[in-house]
């Protein structure tokens, strides 16, 4: 096995291969969450589930499936015989089980020369995902290792609006030299790269991916294309296609030429683990989409309610499940140990502090204000998932960051609203929020 390589105090360290959730790059995401921790899957989990962070799935179809020559059938054990070749495996929610994939296959020396074109996989989803706050799709591969040695096999990752323009995501790669077959890598040293997070044999955690980081290409920039739309539409992708890999790094053909095809987005070798076979190359598990719109009908069908349960008490914990929906919350779990709203004083003046959810693009959130509990006053909104922002001529002070525990997830907001009255001036004084759903 490849020893992972030092990293340097000049260069940024990513994140590593299993829960990592302060990692500023790529913190990783859970597939499976629960009573039994983040992470882990239904091979080490009995009471854990999937992670009701994903809106969706790529469950609509395979659009293309064009592997390397080489991918199909495998025996990992006596009487064992697997086939890799299945395009449908990569489709549905995250299971965490390392045999429910599709391969892209490797590419051998000879191929790579002549030009053999990598193995390659499109999915479509439905309903579009946009760019929101933090990752907004995680790709789970079937890699398998520890916190800083990973047998993964890497894939670019491309998205697209129209399934004919595709922009890839900015990469990094800082594995200094060759990974020999079925050998690990480091994962710290790895960005924007699918293929580099543990989901198997009992751990499952997914590679995030932020479109933000694609603003400025030349596919999706509105800038570049004044009067009309970019090619790319970072508000409605509605295709991922992943491309494998082949990490054998730069090379000498038989005539001198040096051969070196696969680099990342300065210029850098990608490493991976070189040559693999029958379900050689990325393997792919799933593709979970986080930020997509939801109404609450849509968000009721995912939690198995009644789409006309906006009054049900679900959970028993006193919260419709209207709010459950709006301050992002659980509905069959009870949350009453946690107050939806919390009040508090800063600089002089009441303020309010709540979760919600910007892709709940159904509702209205309005924070409003009284001295008598009888006439109220909004003074600050939010609409369709946009942010927080004062309403007519009020101007309160307010924050808005990320109420994930895990870094690169932000769709989930904590909202402080802090009064434009000082309770110096009107001692008597409240605050609310109302949710409003047309």
């Amino acid at each position: 096995m490849v020893a992972a390589n030092a990293i340097s105090a000049d260069e940024p360290t990513y994140s590593a291969g299993l829960n990592d959730p302060t990692n500023a790059y790529d913190a990783p995401v859970p597939g499976f969450v629960g009573p039994d921790g983040d992470g882990f899957s239904p091979d080490s989990s009995a009471s854990n589930y999937v992670n009701p962070l994903f809106f969706g799935w790529a469950v609509e179809q395979v659009v293309n499936y064009s592997p390397a020559p080489g991918v199909g059938l495998y025996t990992p054990l006596p009487g064992l015989t697997l086939d890799f070749s299945i395009p449908s495996k990569a489709l549905g929610p995250v299971t965490g089980d390392n045999f429910d994939v599709v391969s892209l296959g490797d590419l051998s020396t000879t191929q790579i020369t002549g030009g053999v074109a990598p193995g390659q996989i499109t999915l479509q989803f439905g309903v579009p995902i946009r760019n929101r706050s933090g990752a907004d799709l995680v790709i789970f591969e079937n890699a398998t290792g520890g916190t800083n040695s990973v047998f993964g096999e890497l894939a670019y990752v491309e998205v697209s609006s129209d399934g004919e323009h595709f922009a890839r995501f900015p990469s990094r790669s800082l594995t200094s030299s060759s990974v020999s077959a079925y050998s690990s890598i480091d994962p710290r040293k790895v960005f924007n790269l699918a293929g580099k997070h543990v989901n198997a044999s009992g751990d499952s955690w997914g590679t995030p991916f932020d479109l933000a980081q694609l603003a400025s290409d030349p596919l999706c920039d509105p800038l570049l294309y004044p009067g009309g739309d970019p090619p790319v539409n970072l508000n409605a992708i509605r295709y991922v296609r992943l491309v494998d890999i082949p990490g054998k790094g730069p090379f000498l053909d038989s005539q001198g030429n040096l051969i070196n095809r696969f680099l990342d987005s300065q210029g850098n070798s990608i490493y991976d683990a070189w040559l693999t076979y029958g379900s050689g190359g990325f393997d792919l598990e799933a593709v979970g989409a986080i930020s997509q719109n939801a109404t609450f009908s849509s968000w009721a069908a995912q939690n198995s309610l009644p789409p006309n349960s906006e009054s049900d008490d679900t959970d028993g914990d006193g919260l419709a499940d209207l709010l459950e929906y709006a301050f992002a919350n659980i509905p069959t779990i009870s949350d009453n140990t946690t107050p939806p709203t919390v009040l508090g004083v800063a600089a002089g003046r009441l303020q309010i502090t709540f979760r919600r959810d910007e892709r709940a693009a159904d509702l209205t959130y309005e924070v409003q204000a009284s001295d008598n509990l009888s006439t109220w006053t909004t003074i600050a909104r939010c609409e369709s998932g946009g942010p927080v922002v004062g309403a007519e001529d009020f101007s309160p002070e307010i924050t808005e960051t990320s109420a994930s525990p895990i870094a690169s997830v932000g769709v989930i907001r904590k909202v402080g609203v802090r009064d434009v009255v000082d309770l110096s001036a009107k001692p008597r004084r409240f605050l609310r929020v109302r949710i409003v759903k047309p």
